[in-house]
Parts: C-alpha cells; structure tokens; sequence
C-alpha cells in the first residue's frame, strides 16, 4: 500500500495541484492536513473529482485554521474524528485528528503545527488583550 501526506494549507488552493499529483504519484491512501474548509466545503469542492479516481473521502474540518482529510482507494471503514485525550484550546477540540482503517491497516492524519508553547494562543491568531 503506498500512503502519502501533505500539508495542503488550504485544500481549496491546493486544487489545481492535487489532482495532478495525485495521478503522478498513484497513493492508495492520501492524508491532507490543514484543509481550512468545514465538512461540506471539502465535499463539495472534491468528492465528484476524486470518486472518478476511485477514492472514498472522509473529512474533519470546522474552516478556518484547521481540518484533516483521508482520501484512500483501498477501502475507508470505522472513521473516527479526533482521539480521547485530544488537548482543547479555549474549550474546543480543533479538526486536528482524523483516523480509519485502510485495507487492514489504521491510518492517522494528524495536523500538530509546529511552535506551539503549552499556554499559547494558536499560530496564526492573536491574543487579545
């Protein structure tokens, strides 16, 4: 099984790209982190394109600064969005944590930014004062 991921920052600007690459490097199960679309963004904007490649789609997003998706052509069954234990900021649980099992094997997309310090405000947005 060939996996492969990417950190799209932004799915919807990432388009053009990700199909053609897509046919270029033939994954069976594709992770994408930092979408930035909700749910029904990223269905409506992809689902048509990559059915015709023979990919189920399973996605978990709220827009803005997060969201993951599994693409995979070898089978998506028991999805799962997020993990217990998965840490909040200010009370939320961001579309950071993505899973299914793919042809007999668990696959994880997960988007863990890079800078963060225990305490901080996510990358990206400011603190108010």
């Amino acid at each position: 099984m060939r996996i492969a991921t990417w950190n799209v920052n932004s799915a919807k600007q990432r388009m053009p790209r990700l199909l053609p690459w897509r046919e270029q490097r033939r994954p069976d199960v594709v992770c994408l982190q930092e979408t930035k679309l909700t749910d029904s963004a990223f269905h409506e904007l992809l689902d048509a394109a990559l059915a015709g490649l023979g990919y189920e789609v399973a996605h978990h997003g709220h827009g803005g600064f997060n969201g993951v998706a599994l693409l995979s052509r070898v089978g998506l069954d028991d999805v799962v969005a997020d993990f217990p234990g998965q840490p909040q900021y200010e009370g939320v649980t961001e579309a950071r944590a993505l899973s299914a099992t793919c042809d007999g094997v668990r696959i994880h997309s997960l988007y863990v930014p890079n800078g963060r310090e225990v305490g901080s405000p996510p990358l990206g947005r400011r603190a108010l004062p």
